[in-house]
């Protein structure tokens, strides 16, 4: 009688063998290296699902923080543009109240990079369209071919992946 034929599955659905008179005889040996082997397995899945866990929340984690940063990308840019209009302002309480805004989007850049945010590198660089959006072309001697020379909106990245492509002007 064979070992497969000695064994049961008992209610978890795992195998356990049965003792009867035919394998009783099975040599100690045998039956050590059969659950060794069973408990290296189970070692073996055991540290695949913790490894599998970990990549899981680690994944979970990243997507959770980018697509935050997607969502308040509108809100940087709206700071952006509100310390520029305000740089154009001329009486003294507005100097101050633009001075105001402009430490608010400094302190926002300064968060963005602690968290590994990046803004896409943009006028003057060379265009790769894994990191920008050509909505525009332009013929211009003045500038070597495939140099982005307008940013039309702000790309940003997080380490190796992009959350958002630059839409740029190329100069062909």
């Amino acid at each position: 009688m064979s070992k497969r034929e000695d064994t049961e599955k008992n209610k978890e659905g795992q195998e356990e063998i049965i003792l009867t008179e035919e394998n009783l005889d099975m040599d100690l040996d045998d039956a050590f290296r059969d659950l060794n082997d069973r408990y290296l397995r189970v070692c073996a899945d055991y540290d695949n699902f913790r490894r599998r866990s970990r990549l899981d929340r680690a994944q979970g984690y990243e997507e959770g923080v980018i697509d935050t940063i997607r969502q308040l990308i509108p809100v940087f840019e709206s700071v952006d543009s509100a310390v520029k209009t305000l740089s154009d302002l001329q009486t003294e309480e507005s100097k101050e109240f633009a001075k105001g805004v402009h430490l608010i989007a400094e302190q926002i850049k300064e968060a963005l990079e602690r968290i590994g945010v990046s803004e896409i590198e943009g006028e003057g660089a060379h265009f790769d369209p894994q990191f920008h959006q050509a909505v525009m072309h332009e013929e211009d001697d003045s500038h070597p071919d495939n140099t982005v020379t307008e940013v039309f909106q702000k790309g940003y990245t997080k380490g190796d992946r992009v959350i958002r492509h630059s839409m740029v002007k190329v100069v062909n």
